[in-house]
């Protein structure tokens, strides 16, 4: 019987020891510069090349730690592209303008992706409620259309017709 503990023991080690060096890997999407802390005021430590291959160490709400031959820091989730292989391409042009506005979605999969920043549980959305008295307070940072008007003319706007879209296909 000790000498089956003993086995399980070693076993059960290799195993936490293996799954503590494995570690994602991930493309950088952009150039991109690399932050020495998490923060979007943190100094910078670098930069990558869009394309570039890197290890990711450690995820920070909405910063990846990442690592390089020669480099080391922090990037936005969104700039990294985790896991291996190339990124699969989708259509362009029209094609994808299309089924954008067809869809609201982008790629030929129809799939969004986001990055989830604050973390709300499951739970914590079923329970969330309206809060009208919240709702009425932002309603004071509103625009009115003179003010909207004026600060599209500041910006070189000008007023244009855009006829509607058509109404999608039923789909059955």
């Amino acid at each position: 019987m000790k000498n089956y503990l003993s086995r399980l023991f070693v076993i059960a080690g290799v195993l936490l020891t293996a799954s503590a060096l494995a570690k994602d890997v991930g493309t950088i999407r952009s150039n991109v510069d690399l932050m020495a802390a998490p923060y979007s005021d943190a100094k910078t430590a670098g930069n990558l090349s869009a394309n570039a291959h890197v290890d990711v160490l450690e995820r920070r709400g909405a910063w990846v730690h990442v690592t390089t031959a020669d480099k080391n820091g922090w990037v936005k989730l969104y700039q990294v592209r985790i896991g291996e292989g190339p990124e699969k391409q989708g259509s362009s042009g029209l094609t994808q303008l299309w089924s954008a506005g067809q869809t609201g979605r982008s790629g030929t999969q129809g799939i969004v992706a986001t990055t989830g920043i604050r973390g709300m549980s499951a739970e914590q959305l079923k329970q969330a409620q309206p809060n009208p008295k919240e709702v009425e307070k932002l309603e004071q940072f509103k625009a009115n259309d003179a003010q909207a008007h004026a600060l599209a003319q500041s910006g070189g706007l000008k007023d244009r017709e855009v006829a509607a879209l058509p109404k999608p296909a039923k789909s059955e």
